[in-house]
């Protein structure tokens, strides 16, 4: 493997010779394997207890108390995405600098209280900063997962459902008009954005196959247009992270300062230098984070946070001016957008908010059976024969934009009765305390491959089990639910998902 000679000599020209010559030499260097463990469905503890039975040599990444290196000995080379914990949502298989946008964003907020937030991830698949904010955020708020590829839309749900993700509203549209439709809407906003990807180079070595210099100021054009409406679509005092996996400044610091130059009264930089204990090797004068691959022996990347506030300018009739024009185009837009409201609520929304009655009656079902309380944040929804639930305050957004896929399916009536979804297991199952089984690491296996299991009556007793329906949990992981009848204990699980299970299971 050898870098393209085009691309050693432009940045020959960029940096001195000796760190050049050393950038050159990780780039050609193997990456590090990394994971992040996913808090909403494991702990740090029973991860280090996995990696230890499992000889797995693992060190803390430095910038993400969740996120961790891993060296695994010849004797154990099982793919990382094949085994329980991978599989099961407990961890996610994720290159450590990119963890550090994530970190980013609610930098300076550690202990905010997520309820009545609204968070956006603009360019989302294949979810690892998605599910890493929703970790985060503990179930609360609204977050918005953006993907404009048809073909990548599959890969993010997979993997939101996966890491219980809950609070969800699934988007599908070029990001640029998703937030012409949202404007002054995001508390916080991730762009992670389409870029040349020379950062991704330990990882793809092919993605400099065809690099050229201008590859670079083109896409930055589309990454101008991209980081001004996703400004746009901030409130006051939002947060804006912007981010790439690459490296020229083209792509990076002339993007931002297009931002602050485009709204010079507006956009204020956030500095990241000490956002972590050794930020400052990678920290740039501005306050941006310039990660080469030398620094800390990962994928390039660089990251930088914009505030979106309001400053005083010395030509105070001008400013005067320029709030009399912002105040009737958000009146506009008010305007605008509760018509918009009104006529998609109306026609388009195919979900109706469940009555004060029909709510107490899910709850108490969901108790009585699964010993169950659905969190505030949360909110009772009906499609036909569908109950579903939605984050608190979703018709703020479902009024302006058309989601793929909102919040979590819980059910369906039946005429036999009520049967609860995967979904609801995947989310929210760990949570349950009643008509729930232990099952040993062998029976994760034949349930994902779709086969039923038998119990005894003493087990069932153990457990104060009955007929019906009966959720698997296996060491704090919910695995499936399932109709018990007598002793054997029916699989439930769609058979589409089954075949996806199957695949990770023998990668």
């Amino acid at each position: 493997m050898s870098l393209p000679q085009s691309f050693k000599d432009h940045y020959l020209k960029l940096l001195p010779k000796k760190e050049a010559e050393c950038f050159f030499e990780y780039c050609e260097k193997p990456l590090r394997k990394a994971v992040r463990v996913n808090l909403l469905k494991y702990s740090i503890d029973e991860f280090k207890k996995y990696a230890q039975k499992n000889n797995w040599e693992i060190d803390a990444v430095p910038w993400c108390n969740t996120g961790f290196f891993i060296n695994r000995t010849s004797e154990n080379r099982t793919a990382i995405g094949s085994t329980l914990p991978h599989v099961l949502g407990g961890i996610y298989v994720q290159e450590a600098s990119s963890m550090l946008p994530v970190l980013a964003l609610f930098y300076g907020h550690e202990n905010l209280d997520f309820s009545h937030k609204i968070i956006g991830d603009l360019a989302a698949s294949p979810g690892s900063k998605s599910t890493q904010i929703a970790d985060i955020m503990k179930g609360k708020g609204i977050l918005l997962t953006n993907e404009l590829s048809s073909s990548r839309l599959k890969a993010l749900y997979s993997n939101l459902e996966r890491c219980g993700v809950s609070q969800n509203i699934l988007t599908h549209y070029d990001a640029e008009n998703l937030c012409d439709c949202l404007p002054n809407t995001f508390d916080f906003l991730l762009l992670d954005a389409p870029c040349t990807g020379e950062g991704t180079v330990r990882k793809n070595f092919k993605a400099l196959d065809n690099w050229s210099k201008n590859d670079a100021i083109t896409m930055s054009h589309l990454q101008k247009k991209l980081i001004r409406s996703a400004f746009t679509a901030l409130k006051k005092g939002g947060e804006l992270v912007y981010s790439t996996c690459t490296l020229g400044k083209e792509e990076n610091s002339d993007v931002v300062q297009y931002l602050l130059d485009e709204f010079p009264n507006e956009a204020e930089i956030v500095s990241l230098q000490h956002l972590f204990p050794e930020s400052a090797k990678s920290a740039t004068d501005e306050g941006f984070l310039q990660i080469w691959p030398q620094i800390y022996d990962s994928e390039g990347f660089f990251v930088a946070k914009i505030r979106k506030i309001n400053k005083v300018s010395d030509n105070h009739s001008s400013d005067e001016n320029k709030k009399e024009s912002t105040q009737k185009s958000n009146q506009n837009n008010n305007k605008k957008n509760n018509q918009e409201k009104k006529n998609f609520e109306l026609k388009n929304f195919p979900f109706d908010k469940a009555t004060k009655k029909q709510e107490k009656e899910r709850n108490s079902y969901f108790f009585k059976h699964w010993g169950f309380i659905l969190s505030e944040n949360f909110q009772w929804w009906k499609r036909g024969k569908e109950w579903w639930v939605f984050p608190q305050e979703i018709e703020t957004l479902v009024s302006r934009i058309r989601g793929n896929r909102i919040g979590i399916k819980m059910g369906e009536l039946h005429r036999k009765g009520w049967k609860t979804t995967y979904e609801f297991c995947s989310s929210f199952g760990k949570l349950c305390t009643k008509n729930v089984i232990e099952i040993s690491e062998d029976d994760v296996v034949e349930v994902y491959k779709g086969n039923n299991l038998n119990f005894s009556n003493e087990q069932k007793e153990n457990y104060k089990i009955s007929d019906g329906e009966v959720l698997l949990h296996y060491k704090n992981f919910s695995v499936a639910i399932g109709k018990m009848q007598k002793n054997k204990w029916k699989n439930q699980i769609p058979r589409v998902l089954l075949r996806d299970l199957i695949k990770s299971l023998e990668k």
